[in-house]
């Protein structure tokens, strides 16, 4: 019995060790999904948590280096991707890297387009206009015709059977 709990304790020991090892150093992306509507911005940001100096850099969902893209709206800095103005082509994955790409970290950027209501709502403006338009048409016509039936009345012999 012992031996028994001696072989439980050692067992438990090496458990506890194992557990207690440290994991792969992993890069961390904050936030690690954004959705947006376009014309907005986005912003992620990389970081190794074990080591604050490592320098990392974004990748495009194409692995091209975010910060020799030579469109501005684009900006790597210190780790951080900051997307201005966004549109529907800059949906997808971009990769958080170190200089020798031994560990990545992917962020997902989604982009909703919503759509705009302008030509909804000059359609209906429109149809409102040309409904009063024809309420007010309606209401001169009737005018007229109510005036017109008064002067022909008036102007009809009156009939004087006794």
């Amino acid at each position: 019995m012992i031996a028994y709990q001696g072989t439980l304790l050692t067992i438990l020991l090496i458990i506890s060790l194992a557990s207690g090892q440290e994991e792969d150093p992993t890069l961390k992306i904050t936030p690690s999904e954004v959705a947006a509507q376009t014309g907005e911005n986005a912003e992620f940001e990389c970081s190794f948590p074990d080591n604050e100096s490592l320098n990392v850099f974004w990748l495009f969902p194409n692995n091209t280096a975010v910060n020799q893209s030579i469109d501005s709206r684009f900006e790597d800095s210190d780790g951080t991707l900051s997307i201005s103005d966004l549109v529907e082509g800059d949906e997808g994955e971009y990769i958080c890297t170190t200089l020798t790409r031994d560990m990545n970290a992917t962020a997902t950027l989604k982009i909703y387009v919503m759509p705009s209501y302008f030509t909804e709502a000059m359609i209906v403006m429109g149809i409102n206009i040309v409904l009063v338009l024809i309420f007010i048409g309606c209401g001169i016509n009737q005018y007229v015709q109510t005036r017109k039936e008064k002067k022909s009345n008036l102007r009809k012999p009156a009939n004087l059977d006794i």
